[in-house]
C-alpha cells in the first residue's frame, strides 16, 4: 500500500484522505484549507466564468499544497480543461464519463488523474484507460451516486483488479473507524463528501448543514434531475415529501420532463442561482447545492445531499478537526 502511494507523496500530500469534489460546497475556501492541512483539497466544478479565477485563487491559497480539480463530465466543456491545464492543477478527478478522451490531454501535462467509478465494469474501463488512481463508489454514498454496491462489497472487487493502482473508498467514511475498515478492505486512502460538506470552511448554507444535523435517514431519488436525470441520495424535506414514493420514486411524467432537459447541461451556467425559483409544490427541481449565497428558505426546495450514514454527522467542525479524526487512521498500519 505504502508502495502505492509514493506517487501522491511526490505530488506533495501527506495524508490520502480526499475532500469529495462538491460543486458550490467544494469551493476555494475548503479546497485550500484541506490542501494546507496535508490532505487532497477539491475543486467543486463551476461555471466557466469562474472556474478560471477560482482555480488561480486555489493555488495562492494552498500556498504550495498540491491541490485537486473536479471535472463531472456530463457538466465539463472544453474550456474547463484547458484552464486546468493553464493553472497546472496537480490532480484531477474524473466523475460520470469515458476517462480516455481526457487523459490525453492531462497526464502528458503531468496531472495525475483519479477516475471515479460505481462498479467492477466501470473501473475495468477507467484502468484500461489508463487512470493513475481509482475513487471506488459504494451505493451508500451522498450526492450523484455511480455505486450499484454496498462498499464493503465492491471495494475488495476493485483492489484486486487494480493492482497497482492507488484505490481510494468513498461512502460513509466519516470518522477515523469506517477510514480503519476501509483500509483493512484494501483502500490505499479515503475521499468523503459529507464530513467536509459539514466543516465551518464549506460552501454549504448553515440551514443545510443543519439539516443533516438534524436528520436520520436518506433518501435516493432522480427528482432533483432537471436536466441530468440521475440517482442522487439527499436527506427528506418538503419537496421530496411532496413528489417521492417511500423509495424515492418520482412519477413517470416528472422523470421524463428531467430527462428531456438533458441538452441544457452544456448550454446552462453551473450556478446555485438556478435554483432560485424552485418551490416545494412546483416539479420543477435542478441539482444545484444548497449553497451559501441562496436564501435559507430554499432548503425545502434544494437538494440536501448528503450520505447513507448521515446520522453519524453530529456538528459542524473545521477542517483541522476533521483531518485529525481521519488522518489517525493512517497513523497505523492497515490490518
Amino acid at each position: 500500500m505504502d508502495e502505492r502511494l509514493h506517487a501522491l507523496s511526490d505530488l506533495g500530500v501527506r495524508y490520502p484522505i480526499m475532500q469529495a469534489g462538491m460543486p458550490g460546497a467544494g469551493n476555494v475556501r475548503l479546497a485550500a484549507a484541506v490542501a494546507r492541512a496535508g490532505g487532497i483539497g477539491t475543486l467543486g466544478l463551476q461555471d466557466l466564468s469562474t472556474w478560471e479565477q477560482s482555480l488561480s485563487l486555489l493555488r495562492q491559497q494552498a500556498v504550495g499544497h498540491p491541490f485537486n480539480a473536479n471535472l463531472l463530465l456530463p457538466y465539463t466543456r472544453k474550456g474547463h480543461v484547458e484552464a486546468v491545464l493553464r493553472q497546472h492543477c496537480p490532480m484531477v478527478t474524473l466523475f460520470w464519463g469515458a476517462a480516455k478522451p481526457y487523459l490525453r490531454q492531462l497526464q502528458p501535462a503531468g496531472c495525475f488523474v483519479f477516475q471515479q467509478v460505481g462498479s467492477v465494469s466501470e473501473a475495468e474501463r477507467a484502468l484500461e484507460a489508463g487512470v493513475n488512481g481509482l475513487i471506488v463508489q459504494g451505493c451508500e454514498a451522498g450526492g450523484h451516486v455511480r455505486g450499484e454496491q454496498p462498499l464493503v462489497d465492491l471495494l475488495p472487487a476493485v483492489r484486486e483488479l487494480a493492482g497497482e493502482v492507488l484505490c481510494f473508498a468513498a461512502g460513509g467514511l466519516y470518522g477515523a473507524d469506517e477510514v480503519t475498515k476501509a483500509r483493512a478492505l484494501g483502500a490505499d486512502g479515503v475521499s468523503t463528501g459529507s464530513r467536509f460538506l459539514m466543516t465551518r470552511e464549506s460552501g454549504a448554507h448553515p440551514a443545510y448543514q443543519q439539516r443533516l444535523v438534524d436528520a436520520t435517514e436518506t433518501i435516493r431519488t432522480t427528482l432533483f434531475g432537471l436536466g441530468w436525470a440521475t440517482p442522487h441520495r439527499v436527506v427528506p424535506n418538503a419537496a421530496t415529501e411532496r413528489w417521492c414514493d417511500a423509495r424515492g420514486n418520482v412519477p413517470g411524467w416528472l422523470d421524463a420532463i428531467n430527462r428531456a432537459f438533458g441538452f441544457t447541461r452544456r448550454l446552462l451556467p453551473f450556478k446555485a442561482e438556478a435554483a432560485m425559483s424552485q418551490r416545494a409544490h412546483r416539479p420543477l427541481f435542478t441539482n444545484a447545492v444548497m449553497d451559501d449565497s441562496l436564501p435559507a428558505s430554499l432548503t425545502d426546495s434544494c437538494a440536501l445531499y448528503a450520505g447513507e450514514a448521515v446520522a453519524a454527522l453530529e456538528s459542524v467542525l473545521t477542517v483541522d478537526e476533521v483531518m485529525a479524526e481521519l488522518k489517525a487512521a493512517f497513523q497505523a498500519p492497515a490490518c
